[in-house]
Formats: C-alpha cells, sequence, structure tokens
C-alpha cells in the first residue's frame, strides 16, 4: 500500500493522465475511512484502493470519462443494502461513502508539487479543499503559510499534532453554508533497520509495503545490498556506528536494532538515547536488553520489540514488529 506521498511521487514522475479519488466522509462502516487515496491512471493502472473492490470499477469508468477534461466531481455510495440492488451488493457494510473524483489537471499537479516539496523536507502539511468550490483548494505548512490559491480566510491553523495523526474532517466556512474538508497528512515514514540478516529481510518487504521508506546499515556488502532487500530505499554498508552518527535523524523516524552482536548493539543504543525517535526498539529478550543497557529498560524503547502475538520465526516476528510499527504511527500504543 503507497503513502500518499508515494502517490504524489507517481503523478509527478508519470505525465500520462490520471484521475484522484479520495474519500471525504464517511456515514456510519466502511473499508476505508476519510482522507483515503486512490489514483487511476490512463494505462489502466490503479494504486491504492477506496474499498474492499465494490466500487473501484465504477470510479475507473468515471475515470475514463475524466482524462484530460480538467473535470471534478462528488460521488456517494450507499454501501448500506443488503440486497444485490445497492452499492454494497449484499455486503451489508452499513455506510455511505462520499468520494472527491478529480482529474489532475496541470494545476493540480503543480499544486501536488509544491506539496511534495514540504513532505521532502520532512514536513506535514494541512490540506484543505472546498467541498461546493471544486477550484478553491490549498495547503497550510509548518509555518503556517498558505500556498496555492484559496480564495477567502484560512480558517484553521496547523498546530502541533501528535505524528502521524490522522487528521480529517469538515468545517463550514464562516458560519456559511460552504464546506471544508481538511485532512493533516505526514511525509512517508521513515524506518531504519541496522542489522541485514536473513530475519531482517521479511520486515524490510512487509514495512515497505505498508508504506515506509526502508533504509539497511550493516558492515557487510554481501548482505547489505538489493538483491536480498529490493524494496529498500537505501543502503549504508561501513562502520555501522559512524554511519549512523551521519544520519539526521527525526522525532518521525523509526529505528529497529537487529545485529546479533551485544558488543554493538550497546555502543548503538547509547548513541541513539539521545535522539528523539518515533520508534526505537531492539531485538533480544528483555533481559539482554537490561543487561546492554546496564538498567531497567526505559518505556519508550521497545523490548522485546514486537506485539506480543506468540510470533516464531522471522517472518511471524517481522509482522509483530510491523503491526507495532503501525499501533505507535497510529497512536495506538506509545
Amino acid at each position: 500500500m503507497q503513502s500518499i506521498q508515494q502517490m504524489i511521487e507517481t503523478v509527478l514522475n508519470d505525465v500520462q493522465p490520471v484521475v484522484l479519488a479520495m474519500v471525504f466522509q464517511v456515514k456510519g462502516s466502511a473499508y476505508r475511512k476519510e482522507g483515503t487515496w486512490m489514483l487511476i491512471q490512463e494505462d489502466g493502472a490503479r494504486i491504492g484502493v477506496i474499498s474492499g473492490g465494490c466500487l473501484e470499477n465504477d470510479l475507473h469508468n468515471r475515470a475514463i470519462e475524466m482524462f484530460n477534461t480538467g473535470k471534478v466531481e462528488i460521488v456517494h455510495y450507499d454501501l448500506s443494502a443488503e440486497d444485490d440492488l445497492g452499492w454494497g451488493r449484499g455486503a451489508g457494510c452499513n455506510g455511505v461513502i462520499s468520494v472527491f473524483v478529480r482529474d489532475i489537471d496541470n494545476d493540480f499537479r503543480h499544486f501536488l508539487t509544491l506539496m511534495h516539496k514540504q513532505f521532502l523536507a520532512m514536513q506535514p502539511v494541512l490540506f484543505i479543499q472546498s467541498i461546493s468550490e471544486f477550484d478553491n483548494y490549498a495547503f497550510l505548512n509548518v509555518s503556517k503559510n498558505c500556498l496555492d490559491h484559496w480564495q477567502g480566510e484560512i480558517p484553521f491553523e496547523l498546530d502541533a499534532f501528535t505524528p502521524f495523526q490522522n487528521k480529517v474532517g469538515q468545517k463550514s466556512k464562516d458560519d456559511e453554508d460552504e464546506m471544508m474538508y481538511f485532512q493533516l497528512i505526514w511525509p512517508r515514514p521513515a524506518l531504519y533497520i541496522i542489522g541485514a540478516g536473513v530475519d531482517a529481510r521479511p520486515l524490510a518487504r512487509l514495512a515497505g509495503n505498508v508504506g515506509y521508506a526502508v533504509h539497511l546499515f550493516d558492515s557487510r556488502s554481501a548482505l547489505c545490498n538489493e538483491i536480498h532487500f529490493p524494496t529498500a530505499v537505501s543502503f549504508q554498508v561501513g562502520d555501522t556506528e559512524k554511519l549512523i552518527d551521519n544520519i539526521s535523524l527525526s522525532p518521525l523516524d523509526s529505528v529497529v536494532i537487529m545485529t546479533h552482536d551485544f558488543q554493538l548493539d550497546a555502543k548503538l543504543m547509547h548513541r541513539l538515547r539521545a535522539h528523539q525517535l518515533l520508534y526505537l526498539g531492539i531485538l533480544g529478550s528483555k533481559k539482554r536488553t537490561e543487561r546492554l543497557l546496564g538498567e531497567e529498560i526505559p518505556n519508550w524503547i521497545h523490548s522485546p520489540i514486537g506485539l506480543s502475538i506468540g510470533a516464531d520465526g522471522p517472518e511471524e516476528i517481522a509482522v509483530s514488529i510491523v503491526a507495532e510499527l503501525i499501533a505507535v504511527r497510529r497512536g495506538g500504543i506509545s
């Protein structure tokens, strides 16, 4: 599943016509939530999903009629019907989904270019879209500057949000009937995996599948390479301690240590504790981590790593780690 940043990169790197479908309201229950994006390209490719397969074909048919037109429309899908007469086709999802469908023209492509620059700077943006005036959209950056061509006052401020909080909603403009959709969008999350052993491979693959930009660190070039980690974004080979010191880690970053080297882990933990990170986890038992720290494990260090699901073997352990990464990123656990 691609992140919104990856979807924007797809649009900017491919000149073919593309339509954006964006869920801006859900009444009741649905497969995906407000803030879900999906791209439909002219060559038939679909990036992302809006539903469990109920709506994609209809959206694709609408997109065919919209390519290169600059058109925008709102589509409402009632998935609450329990028979085959409604969009639910017997699924009984009990929800009504409202989708904003837009042909990405040159103006909106330029808008996405500006937004993408903020993500490359690891800065979130607050996207704002008028529900009634389709050409009225903008975003706020961390400096609370309004970028692009919003008409009128901006009734929002981009304050300090919890990292990766999925902030979406609607708000009236100056007590008028016009409704505005807003969505806080965070940059693509980064995961730094220290140790490129066999057990790191399923972790890198699964993390990449859920949208992480995965970076590998190891002293062994025979292991730390794209052959073993085809979905990784970068490879750092050499003295791991020095390599970590050269990385500008941010509070949005996650780090997993899995070197299987006690002395090296102790040195890495000493360095990494000085950084404010979204997630720091280390492979190994609780007793091992206490020994290398020389004290009880602080509650912000995840050890044993991963959610407690009885995982056994590299694949299952990778599932437990990725589940914990998602839970921390979504604010489910600290």
